[in-house]
């Protein structure tokens, strides 16, 4: 019965790519870029004092770092985010008011763009993650961040793309064909509801349990799962994504160290601590990807601590949405997992 339910998703999403690949040929690339932007976003972005934009770290990349202009003596603890957008969509842009908000509160905080499919594949997004931790080791002091209290926190895509990284750095595994070094210590790392294997749980929690919604969403471009705003690229892309890269082992965290040996890490993935973030209502992501990429971590990294934090009647991206909303309490909620 499953194999059939898979077969019928790939059919669905075959139709979707061939469907999408018509209708792009109409598309204005900028207007759309542009339209992506919330106004809000754009004011605050130009506006905010305690800002240094567009800082190349890898190649054409950029990065963006919110800090204390007044007070670059006092070292402060520094947050990474790596959004989400279903590895097809994004803009450290949309992320302003994370970055705002960790500034407010005694963070320097770090928001670097990186490679999205089809532009790139997933080893270029790797290896954008990989060089913006290293760049923030390398130059946080001149802002006032402690390049000993780093936290790296990602959501969705992002927390895949985040993990992925510190395995295959940990391993020193070949990414785009040259092996990884080992990070820099990081002293935490907080990924929020990330896919973290594309096997068929996947599919079908994705798209299986929600077909009626994914048909309504694909031709009303009016709503989308989880806060009534439907992305055209993640429409058209995601199946494109999930075509090429599902059940591919060399993308997934999870099967990655499914192929070690029990305590084989001996370094604790040089982190501190993790926290995993899932959340009840999720429809896009399975609680098992986060509860097997932990059952891996502490199998293969004796002692390694991993924590998980579970709330209920939140979707997907409640937490993002609600801090892009000024939601002081989504705001705190996140807040909490930096510090906690």
């Amino acid at each position: 019965m499953k194999r059939i339910i898979i077969l019928f998703l790939f059919s669905l999403l075959f139709a979707i790519v061939k469907t999408n690949n018509f209708e792009e040929e109409s598309v204005n690339v900028d207007e759309l870029l542009q339209e992506d932007f919330d106004e809000e976003d754009i004011i605050i972005y130009k506006n905010f004092v305690n800002i240094q934009r567009n800082i190349i770290f890898n190649g054409e990349e950029q990065l963006d770092v919110y800090y204390n202009k007044n007070d670059t003596i006092t070292k402060k603890p520094v947050v990474i985010f790596i959004y989400g957008g279903s590895w097809v969509t994004g803009n450290k842009i949309k992320y302003t008011k994370f970055g705002v908000l960790l500034e407010q509160h005694g963070y320097v905080g770090v928001i670097p763009n990186y490679t999205l499919f089809p532009e790139g594949t997933v080893e270029d997004m790797v290896d954008d993650v990989y060089k913006a931790i290293q760049w923030t080791y390398q130059n946080i002091e001149k802002y006032g961040g402690d390049p000993s209290q780093i936290i790296l926190s990602a959501h969705s895509a992002g927390a895949h793309i985040s993990a992925l990284t510190i395995v295959k750095s940990t391993l020193h595994q070949i990414n785009n064909g040259m092996p990884l070094e080992s990070l820099p210590y990081i002293k935490k790392v907080v990924l929020m509801s990330g896919p973290y294997i594309l096997n068929e749980e996947l599919i079908i929690h994705t798209f299986g349990r929600n077909v009626g919604n994914f048909f309504k969403n694909l031709f009303k471009r009016g709503e989308s799962f989880s806060k009534g705003k439907a992305d055209p690229k993640q429409v058209s892309l995601l199946p494109k994504f999930l075509l090429k890269y599902y059940k591919d082992d060399k993308i997934s965290p999870i099967a990655i160290l499914r192929k070690l040996k029990s305590n084989s890490i001996t370094n604790h993935f040089n982190v501190g601590s993790f926290t995993f973030f899932y959340t009840s209502l999720d429809e896009s992501v399975p609680e098992s990807s986060s509860k097997n990429l932990i059952k891996e971590i502490t199998r293969t990294s004796k002692n390694t601590i991993c924590n998980y934090v579970y709330l209920e009647g939140l979707e997907h991206a409640t937490i993002i949405y609600g801090i892009r909303d000024n939601d002081t309490e989504f705001e705190n909620i996140y807040l909490n997992l930096l510090e906690n």
